[in-house]
């Protein structure tokens, strides 16, 4: 599996929050397949962008929103594969609506829609669905001065109008609370909406597709750390299932459509991002499982049996590195195994025994090795490095190839770096070859010191972890 750099973003959440839909699989005709992007280009700025199969050559983005505020956005896809966004305008806090109408394998923006204004409160942290009559549902955060409320509304003529028009408040689901935010999802009989209240709770409340009352609100867990970080997913079976994240582990719950389940533990550590699926009748949690500072990796567990397996790390390219070694020419043993020691943040031990640093002299070496191709690396040192310069390079089946990283040049000169090899995974050398290093066949990085260091540098932690912020998944 390889990624794929599409766009870079100044927004403060260019894919939005965990609850919210951002990618999304073109249903019919001609372009079936084709799967589209909407995130933030910029703090005001929304944009879609797409691709075909296999996926890595995508279309120029275009931006549909101009005046939003820089927080998250949602969006959701009927049949036809027109889209509906959802996000807050800058400077009024109203919640608007912009229909993205499918033409000939393109989107085409019609005029937005208010679906709340106030003209005093901010609304924001919206989530959208369609239930099984084709209804648009959106469920948002107001803050009116302080009071902060979550707000439910739908539209029965395909986003035209929510509720009774832009002054209609729509239905108050939390009460008046300190944080709220929402997650709605539809089986075939009712619309559920998933809500954190106050960092502190965890609420459900229903209602039937044929009836016009919410039902009273149920706790399904409370706790500290209960915010954004939760989704949940319908099973073949019709079971309701939600997964979140509270009081440093990642929980699952699940509905039958009479009674919750029982709290099931799926990892007891703090993660991030997560998003749940069903494959059979089996829940899958994906979700992002910290490695060090600034460091994250995609990882999955599902139930086998009564309980959750151990976490996995999707992607071969983005985690701790299979083989890190040291080398000193000079030294009785040249090579010195690292890896251990790089793979953890704790103590400053990534360094070689004779010379006391990564390296030091000319001719000394760190070897960062992976079993697939990677393009990025994290890199924390404990003591930077003085007046020293690397060469990096690449084994191409014939000699060690040298390359500046795409980010710039790096010396071991910063103690937190997040160092970029090259600009993606499908960017990486197609020549890059696996080779033998002191026993270990790998992918192999190289940093060569061509100029001493008058201070060694002396790593704390070395891994090709990056820098993740959230996860995105095909809407199912």
């Amino acid at each position: 599996m390889k990624h794929k750099l599409i766009d870079t973003s100044t927004a403060a959440y260019p894919t939005g929050l965990p609850t919210q839909k951002k990618i999304f699989r073109q249903p019919v005709g001609a372009f079936a397949g084709r799967v589209l992007l909407v995130y933030a280009r910029t703090p005001s700025r929304l944009a879609v962008t797409w691709a075909d199969a296999p996926y890595t050559s995508w279309n120029a983005p275009a931006d549909f929103v101009t005046d939003a505020d820089d927080s998250p956005f949602s969006a959701v896809m009927d049949g036809g594969g027109n889209l509906h966004l959802f996000y807050t305008q800058s400077g009024s806090g109203a919640l608007l609506c912009t229909k993205l109408t499918y033409v000939n394998g393109g989107w085409a923006p019609q005029v937005p829609v208010t679906v709340y204004d106030s003209g005093t409160s901010a609304n924001k942290y919206p989530s959208a669905i369609r239930d099984s009559y084709n209804r648009l549902w959106v469920v948002w955060t107001r803050d009116d001065g302080g009071t902060i409320t979550l707000r439910a509304k739908y539209s029965m003529d395909d986003g035209a109008t929510f509720g009774l028009g832009a002054g209609d408040v729509g239905s108050d689901m939390s009460g008046s609370v300190s944080s709220a935010f929402g997650f709605l999802i539809a089986r075939p009989t009712h619309v559920h909406c998933l809500y954190s209240v106050s960092g502190t709770a965890l609420r459900h409340r229903s209602i039937h597709v044929d009836a016009g009352i919410w039902s009273a609100a149920e706790v399904l867990y409370t706790g500290t750390g209960v915010a954004s970080d939760f989704g949940g997913a319908v099973a073949p079976d019709g079971r309701l299932g939600v997964l979140f994240a509270a009081d440093s582990r990642l929980y699952l719950k699940e509905y039958d459509g009479a009674i919750w389940g029982a709290l099931q533990t799926v990892v007891a550590q703090a993660v991030s991002g997560p998003s749940l699926r069903y494959l059979d009748l089996a829940p899958y949690a994906l979700f992002l499982q910290p490695v060090g500072t600034d460091q994250k990796r995609l990882c999955e567990s599902h139930r086998s049996g009564s309980s959750f397996t151990t976490p996995v790390a999707l992607l071969s390219q983005q985690t701790v590195l299979a083989t890190v070694l040291g080398f000193d020419a000079d030294a009785p043993a040249a090579f010195a195994d690292l890896t251990t020691a790089a793979a953890s943040e704790m103590g400053a031990d990534v360094s070689h025994p004779t010379s006391g640093g990564v390296l030091q002299s000319i001719g000394d070496a760190v070897y960062l090795g992976s079993d697939d191709r990677f393009s990025l690396i994290r890199i924390l040192l404990s003591q930077i490095g003085v007046n020293g310069v690397v060469a990096w390079s690449y084994w191409n089946g014939h000699e060690w190839a040298a390359f500046v990283p795409a980010s710039g040049s790096y010396h071991f000169d910063s103690p937190n770096r997040g160092v970029r090899l090259f600009s993606d995974g499908n960017s990486a050398p197609a020549d890059w070859q696996k080779t033998g290093v002191n026993g270990a066949n790998r992918y192999w990085v190289r940093a060569l010191c061509t100029i001493a260091f008058t201070t060694a540098p002396i790593g704390s932690q070395i891994t090709a972890a990056p820098k993740l912020t959230s996860l995105v998944l095909v809407a199912a």
